[in-house]
């Protein structure tokens, strides 16, 4: 299924500094063919374990178009992590940086293929004029992040990769002309689907980069002639940290954003300070990555919306209840109105790894865990997950509200805001807050007042927390998790701490 196009091409990323000279189709065709023999003829189950690079997208190509399962793992995670991965399929190859790295993540009797011998991979001699690798329907397993529970294994077929594919190259009117900046990690969804698979079913090019780099960013924008880009909230967050380029390149036509709601605050700060349009989109691992995106200009995309369904049904319902029990049937709330996210389609994956019948799935619909609302014209906003919401005094508090105002004092970078347990109240509003300037009294009093001003009472912090960075999972969402066992007790770092209430 996966055709590298006449046009199209990866980049080899050199060194740590900078994505450098183009591979084209003929060469990258010539890696995909020697990877195979290398995986071999019979199905394989490939755990990779690889830092960034240009190899991730040779070995997901490979093991796709070779009817091999892979399991894309964090190169930095731990053994206990790599055993719990592990377990849902037992790996036959294990990929890594170094043949040491095998060892450390404690998996044995598998065969190792080591980065550090494939040097020249992509200077191997290209196939024949016209000739690809035929194509086995491999499939992939991922776990969820994790960030509001324990991680579940998401297992994707071939098809319905390329089918989101084929809806992130309909949305953002992809072609053979296009050049995409990939910085995020390969083993996530969004890197693998949005920057690589939708590339080459465009015919285009997809520059990998080892990993982000804010100092190199606009170099390297520069450099590849980028015309677009797939990031993350955080990415936004540090790019508005640097300084606009003298001469912003014209080829830039947007980037495009996922894995966590990124601030509206950031997003118009972002394209009055760069002249680039932010894409927001929504997508899920167990829907292969996209499910939502705003319209490219001149179409209007919406600061604080993740925009329109692309391919996918959806509909908002009514939450379950933690006292819920058994099966809980789907009922839509009206239009404007608050509930649970749920979709249906192609992509969309019938239940998680080792569940017949999982809670989540009813009917064909998911029930992703997002709040949110859709408004008339078809534009999907969250406002959180369902096991984030806060109940205070029997109010529910939607921690993205009070987050997006926290963010509006100038010198917040980050925020996020928890519940602490309150035997009177039920829970207590907690935030966490990262600045760009020393931490103060008057600065907390600040931000009490700005949080008075702009929220009802029971939404205001009780305790604002000046912590040096937020706990982020291994994908770049806010590990919420962490922030909790630090009301626990937990060990978290913090710099200081203010109650007000």
């Amino acid at each position: 299924m996966y055709q590298v196009g006449k046009r199209a091409g990866l980049a080899i990323s050199q060194g740590r500094r900078a994505c450098a000279s183009l591979a084209p189709a003929a060469q990258t065709l010539a890696a995909v063919h020697r990877l195979r023999r290398d995986l071999g003829d019979a199905p394989a189950c490939v755990l990779l374990a690889l830092p960034g690079g240009v190899e991730n997208g040779l070995v997901w190509l490979s093991a796709l178009t070779g009817g091999h399962t892979l399991l894309p793992f964090a190169p930095q995670a731990t053994a206990h992590e790599a055993a719990r991965l592990s377990s849902l399929f037992a790996p036959d190859v294990v990929v890594v940086e170094r043949l040491e790295d095998a060892s450390r993540l404690g998996i044995g009797g598998a065969r190792v293929m080591a980065r550090e011998t494939w040097h020249g991979l992509l200077a191997a001699e290209a196939p024949a004029a016209g000739r690809a690798p035929g194509s086995i329907g491999g499939r992939i397993c991922l776990l969820t992040s994790g960030s509001t529970g324990d991680p579940k294994g998401v297992l994707l077929e071939e098809r319905q990769l390329a089918w989101t594919a084929e809806q992130i190259r309909s949305s953002h009117r992809l072609t053979p002309m296009d050049r995409g900046l990939a910085v995020l990690p390969f083993f996530h969804i969004n890197a693998p689907v949005v920057s690589l698979l939708a590339s080459l079913l465009a015919g285009s090019t997809v520059i990998i980069a080892p990993h982000f780099r804010r100092r190199h960013f606009w170099e390297w924008v520069e450099r590849h002639r980028v015309t677009w880009a797939s990031v993350v909230p955080t990415i936004v967050a540090m790019l508005l940290e640097t300084e606009a380029p003298a001469c912003l390149p014209g080829t830039l036509r947007f980037l495009r954003t996922a894995s966590a709601p990124l601030p509206a605050l950031q997003q118009r700060r972002f394209e009055q300070k760069f002249g680039v349009p932010i894409i927001e989109t929504y997508g899920l691992t167990e829907a292969a990555s996209q499910v939502c995106a705003n319209p490219l200009p001149p179409e209007r995309h919406l600061p604080g919306s993740v925009g329109r369904p692309v391919g996918f049904s959806l509909r908002i319902c009514r939450p379950r209840t933690p006292a819920w029990r058994g099966p809980c049937p789907l009922e839509n709330v009206p239009t404007g109105g608050f509930g649970e996210i749920c979709i249906a389609g192609p992509g969309l994956i019938p239940a998680y790894v080792g569940e017949a019948e999982g809670a989540a799935f009813e009917g064909g619909w998911f029930r992703t865990g997002d709040l949110g609302y859709q408004d008339a014209e078809g534009y999907v906003y969250l406002t959180g997950r369902l096991r984030d919401v806060i109940i205070r005094g029997g109010e529910n508090v939607a921690p993205r509200e009070i987050e997006e105002v926290l963010l509006a004092h100038p010198a917040v970078s980050e925020a996020a805001v928890v519940g602490r347990p309150d035997p009177f109240y039920g829970e207590q509003v907690i935030a966490y807050v990262v600045t760009r300037t020393p931490w103060t009294a008057k600065l907390a009093d600040e931000l009490r007042t700005l949080c008075a001003e702009c929220l009802i009472p029971y939404k205001v912090p009780s305790d604002f927390v000046a912590i040096a960075a937020l706990p982020r999972t291994h994908t770049g969402k806010l590990d919420r998790q962490r922030l909790h066992h630090e009301q626990a007790g937990g060990d978290y770092p913090r710099t200081a701490r203010v109650s007000v209430a």
